[in-house]
């Protein structure tokens, strides 16, 4: 039995992505999870949602933004903690904690430190920005003895830029961080039907819609402009209307402002039911590692209009499960946007094929196993 401590920098991360994982892994080894924790307004210490009580939680302060004091704080709790838990395997997901954690890994003597990369900050920059952070990347590819990427053209550009290889590196099937679960993600009428009704929209109504942080490397405001354009002209066969989900971490709803078309319902909890609710996703975003958000819609038999980037060029299928667009194109956002809203008849099919390609790819299920599998070839040396 091995023990194999995960790190993130939020707790919603396991919540949201690693369940699947952990619990997995937690029928045959040790697990833990090193994260911050927070206090609720009673004064209790917060639980992570979902986890299992037979895997042993470490509250470790990590910080998203640098900070360099709290940073060096953080460095050393998880040096002494991965000393005096003496773990078999160290694992971190997201920049911030990835950097910390296999700096700490590394000079603790933890034999098999991995890390996961589900995109890069620094693949929109330029200049000093760009070099300082691709070189905090750097630092922690260079201090794992084995990496995960979450999509195949990610691996690719990570290669390309040298900070991995195909030896040190690894994709997981075909990507995403842990897949869907095709339970909790699926098409509901009923609930298309009793949403739309709460929001007030017509059955015959043709919903885009975004799910995400509201920000502009998200594609946000290119997104509103192809919008606007779209809801000008008056030629289209079905009305046009676009749900905005999510939270604005860039003051960004005044430009959802002045069109009638356009309702911002802020951040929702339920977002998997609003995937039965719309007719398309969109996702114009400057950079993604994969884009969960459009598998998980796609099982619900939500198609996406998506940027060409890399990440989610992985996650949609040009003209099978969706629609690629140029990156920050305005213009070829609403030629999409005009395209798919005048050929319905498309869409249904595409609506069927979409969930299609998830069951066969990007099944939960799949995605574990494999997970367990790509353990299961280190914990054997580990063991013996």
């Amino acid at each position: 039995m091995s023990k194999i401590a995960f790190v993130v920098a939020s707790p919603e991360t396991i919540s949201s992505f690693l369940l699947a994982y952990l619990h997995g892994l937690a029928e045959q080894h040790q697990v833990h999870v090193i994260c911050p924790l927070y206090y609720n307004e009673q004064g209790e210490l917060q639980t992570i949602r979902g986890l299992n009580h037979n895997i042993t939680v470490h509250n470790v302060t990590i910080h998203r933004d640098p900070k360099i004091f709290a940073d060096i704080k953080s460095l050393l709790s998880l040096h002494r903690l991965f000393k005096v838990q003496a773990f078999d395997v160290v694992h971190s997901y997201t920049p911030k904690a990835g950097l910390l954690s296999q700096i700490s890994a590394y000079f603790a003597g933890v034999q098999y430190r991995f890390h996961t990369f589900t995109g890069q900050v620094w693949a929109t920059k330029t200049g000093l920005a760009r070099f300082f952070l691709k070189s905090l990347d750097k630092i922690t590819a260079s201090l794992a003895t084995y990496c995960l990427v979450d999509s195949p053209s990610q691996q690719r550009f990570l290669i390309t830029e040298k900070l991995l290889t195909k030896n040190n590196s690894r994709v997981l099937l075909k990507g995403s961080v842990s897949g869907v679960n095709l339970q909790r993600f699926s098409f509901s009428a009923q609930t298309r039907s009793k949403l739309r009704a709460e929001h007030g929209f017509n059955d015959d109504d043709f919903i885009f819609m975004f799910v995400g942080r509201l920000k502009v490397d998200k594609g946000v405001p290119e997104l509103i402009a192809a919008f606007n354009q779209l809801t000008a002209e008056s030629h289209h066969m079905l009305t046009a209307k676009l749900v905005i989900i999510g939270s604005d971490e860039e003051n960004l709803a005044p430009l959802l402002t002045g069109n009638e078309h356009i309702h911002y319902l802020g951040f929702k909890a339920n977002v998997h039911e609003y995937y039965s609710f719309a007719d398309i996703l969109s996702l114009p975003s400057h950079r993604e590692g994969f884009g969960n958000v459009i598998i998980e819609a796609a099982a619900c038999q939500l198609p996406a209009i998506a940027s060409n980037i890399y990440g989610l060029s992985d996650a949609v299928q040009d003209g099978y499960s969706g629609y690629l667009h140029q990156v920050r194109e305005q213009a070829d956002i609403y030629r999409l946007m005009s395209q798919v809203l005048n050929n319905p008849e498309v869409i249904k099919q595409m609506r069927q094929d979409a969930r299609v390609r998830v069951e066969q790819t990007f099944d939960e299920v799949l995605l574990v196993a494999a997970f367990l599998a790509f353990y299961q070839e280190f914990v054997i040396e580990v063991n013996q």
